[in-house]
C-alpha cells in the first residue's frame, strides 16, 4: 500500500489536534537536536509541546497575564506551582555551582518569589507559588519544572485564565536570599481530591491485581491507601525520592540500574546522597555480582543505600533487569526496590513480587491518547517497608493533580487493555520483521533491534509476564522498541524518510519516532560517551508504535529502510572509489 504522507505542520500536535495535547511533530533528525539545544527559531514554531519541557500554551498565557500584575522587571520570566516547597527547590537548584552553568546561575537577590490566588469556582481558590528570574538565566529555575515535574497543568491554567479578573496578589514578597521555609509562607490551598482521583486509584489497583503472579499479595492492595497520584511521572519519582530520603534517615546513595530517562538520571545525580549508577545490565554483564560486591563494601563501611531504582524494561534500550536477584540482594542488605514499569505496563507485566514501590508514568499507554499527564505510585502491602514509606508519604503528600486532568486520564484508560493488545501486536510484528529480515542481512544498515524478546534479557522479562486471560489473551512486550543502525548517516537516512510522527513521548495512539540518544544526550558529550558503554548509542532510533494497521506500519518502515539501504550502497561506493 502507498506510504501515508504526514501532513501535520511542524510544531503542531499529533492529530486530532486539540487543546491540552502533549505531542508535537518536529520532522527531521537535526530538528530534534535543535529542540534539545533550545533553538529559538524552532521554539517559536511550536504550537504544542510536551508539557514537562516547560510552560507552554495556556500555562504560558497565564504566566504572561500574571507577570503584568506583579510589577516585575520586563526581562523576567516566571514559573507557576501549587506547592510552596518549590521556593526552597528554586533556591537550591538555581544556585548550585556544581550543576548549573556559570552563565545560568541566579544570585539570591535576583530570584524573586510571589504568591497569587485565583478563585476558579465559588468554593475553590487556587494559590499559586511563583518563582521569578532573569529570562536569560531560565535553565536555572525552569529545571525544577523539568526534573521535578510539578509545574501546573494546562487545564488548571485554563481554569485560572477564565477567572483572571478575580486574581488577588497576596501581600508577600521574598527573594532567594530570604528564609522561605514553609512556616513563613502564605498557607497553600493545593488542589482538592475528587471522584476521578478515587476512580483512577481503583483502576490502577484493579490492573495491578489482574492476573497477578502472586494473587495473595496482590489482593492486599487497597486503592484508598496504597496509590498516590501526581501531575506527571517525574513528579511521582521526585515526591517518592523525598519521602524515601526522609524514611531512610536522610542517608545513602540511590542505586540506579541500567538506562533510565534523562530527567530521572539528573534528578538522582543531583540528589542529596548522590547516585551509584550501574549502567550495563544486559545478559553478558555481571551487574548483579558488581552490585553485590558494592553493597558488601558499603556494609563494611557502615553504610547502606537509600534505595534502588530501575526501569523495567529500560528506556530506550529495552534491557530487562534480573528482578529476582535484585530482590534477593535488597532483602539481604536492607534497602527498598523501586521499579518504574511504564514501558512494560500494567497490562503485560506484574512486578509486585519484586518491588517495594511501583512508579508509573500513566501519561503513557494507560492514557494512550497524548492529551493528559499523570503519574502514580503503587505500594504493595507485602513490602517490609510499606508502613514506613506510607507513613512518610501521608505526612508529605498534598494533592497537586488537577481533578479535570485526572478525569480525562480515567476516561482515556477505559479502553487500555484493548489498546494494549494492539500496541503489543504492532510492536512485535515490526520488531520481528526487523530481526528476521534485516539484522542478519549484510546489505541492511540495521545492526540490532532492541525489543525484549530479541534481547539477551528476554528470560528476565518473561519472569514478570502476566498469564493469558480471556480479556487479555496475549500479554506481550509493550509499545516501545529501538533500532540500532551501523552509523549515524544511515540512521539519519532512515529517520528522515520515515513517514510517521517525529517527536518525544510514547504509548500514544499514533506511531512516534525520535533519535532519543543523540538528540537528548548529544549536547552532553561526556554523558553521551558514557551511555555508549551500556548500549545507548547515538545511532539508535526510538519507536513508539501506535494503533495503525500492521500493514500500514510495515510498509512505512520498509520504505524508510529502503532509503537507508540506498544510502549504505552510496557510501560504500564512495569509499571504493576514494
Amino acid at each position: 500500500m502507498p506510504v501515508k504522507v504526514i501532513t501535520t505542520e511542524l510544531g503542531h500536535s499529533v492529530p486530532p489536534e486539540a487543546p491540552h495535547n502533549i505531542t508535537f511533530h518536529i520532522p527531521g533528525w537535526e530538528t530534534a537536536k535543535a529542540l534539545r539545544r533550545g533553538d529559538p527559531t524552532l521554539l517559536s514554531k511550536l504550537s504544542s509541546i510536551y508539557p514537562r519541557f516547560g510552560p507552554w500554551c495556556e500555562v504560558r498565557q497565564l504566566a504572561q497575564a500574571i507577570h503584568a500584575k506583579l510589577s516585575l522587571p520586563a526581562n523576567y520570566g516566571l514559573v507557576l506551582f501549587v506547592s510552596p516547597d518549590t521556593f526552597l527547590a528554586a533556591q537550591s537548584f538555581s544556585s548550585s555551582t556544581r550543576w548549573r552553568k556559570p552563565e545560568h546561575l541566579v544570585s539570591p537577590s535576583e530570584l524573586l518569589f510571589r504568591v497569587v490566588e485565583v478563585p476558579i469556582s465559588p468554593s475553590e481558590k487556587i494559590r499559586l507559588y511563583i518563582s521569578c528570574f532573569p529570562a536569560t538565566k531560565a535553565p536555572a529555575v525552569v529545571g525544577i519544572w523539568q526534573n521535578y515535574g510539578i509545574g501546573i497543568c494546562s487545564r488548571l491554567a485554563e481554569a485560572c485564565l477564565a477567572h483572571l479578573d478575580s486574581l488577588q496578589v497576596l501581600d508577600f514578597q521574598a527573594t532567594g536570599a530570604d528564609d522561605v521555609s514553609l512556616s513563613n509562607l502564605p498557607e497553600p490551598t493545593y488542589l482538592p481530591l475528587g471522584e476521578a482521583h478515587a476512580g483512577l486509584n481503583e483502576r490502577i489497583v484493579e490492573l495491578a491485581q489482574r492476573a497477578a503472579l502472586v494473587p495473595e499479595k496482590a489482593s492486599l492492595l487497597r486503592a484508598e491507601r496504597d496509590v498516590f497520584l501526581y501531575p506527571t511521572g517525574m513528579a511521582a519519582v521526585y515526591r517518592l525520592h523525598k519521602a524515601l530520603w526522609e524514611a531512610r534517615g536522610k542517608e545513602g546513595k540511590v542505586v540506579v540500574l541500567g538506562s533510565v530517562f534523562h530527567n530521572t538520571y539528573h534528578l538522582f545525580e543531583e540528589s542529596e546522597g548522590g547516585m551509584q549508577h550501574f549502567g550495563r545490565c544486559d545478559g553478558t554483564s555481571n551487574v548483579m555480582e558488581e552490585l553485590g560486591a558494592w553493597l558488601e563494601a558499603e556494609k563494611k563501611g557502615g553504610r547502606k543505600p537509600a534505595y534502588a531504582f530501575a526501569e523495567f524494561p529500560s528506556n530506550p534500550i529495552l534491557v530487562s533487569l534480573d528482578l529476582k536477584r535484585l530482590r534477593e540482594l535488597a532483602d539481604k542488605y536492607d534497602f527498598p526496590v523501586v521499579i518504574d514499569d511504564t514501558i512494560g505496563s500494567f497490562a503485560n507485566i506484574d512486578v509486585l513480587p519484586f518491588a517495594d514501590v511501583i512508579v508509573t508514568s500513566i501519561t503513557k499507554s494507560l492514557s494512550g491518547y497524548a492529551n493528559v499527564m499523570g503519574g502514580s505510585l503503587l505500594l504493595p502491602p507485602s513490602s517490609p517497608y510499606h508502613h514506613s514509606i506510607i507513613s512518610t508519604l501521608n505526612t508529605q503528600f498534598h494533592n497537586e493533580y488537577f481533578h479535570p486532568a485526572a478525569a480525562k486520564l480515567l476516561s482515556n484508560s477505559a479502553d487500555y487493555l484493548p489498546r494494549s493488545q494492539i500496541l503489543n501486536r504492532n510492536a512485535f510484528s515490526l520488531a520481528k520483521y526487523l530481526q528476521t529480515e534485516h539484522v542478519s542481512s549484510a546489505s541492511s544498515p540495521v545492526k540490532a533491534v532492541l525489543y525484549p524478546p530479541f534481547t539477551d534479557t528476554k528470560s528476565k522479562y518473561d519472569v514478570t509476564m502476566r498469564p493469558s486471560t480471556p480479556e487479555f489473551p496475549e500479554p506481550g512486550y509493550g509499545c516501545l522498541l529501538a533500532i540500532d543502525f551501523e552509523s549515524l548517516p544511515l540512521a539519519k537516512a532512515f529517520y528522515n524518510n520515515l513517514s510517521v510522527y517525529h517527536g518525544p513521548h510514547l504509548g500514544a495512539h499514533q506511531t512516534l519516532a525520535f533519535p532519543f540518544n543523540d538528540a537528548i544526550w548529544g549536547v552532553e558529550p561526556e554523558a553521551a560517551e558514557y551511555l555508549k558503554t551500556f548500549g545507548a548509542s547515538p545511532e539508535q532510533v526510538r519507536i513508539s508504535v501506535g494503533l495503525e494497521s500492521e500493514e500500514e506500519l510495515l510498509d512505512t518502515f520498509k520504505f524508510a529502510l529502503e532509503k537507508a539501504i540506498e544510502e549504505k550502497k552510496r557510501l560504500e561506493a564512495a569509499d571504493t572509489t576514494a
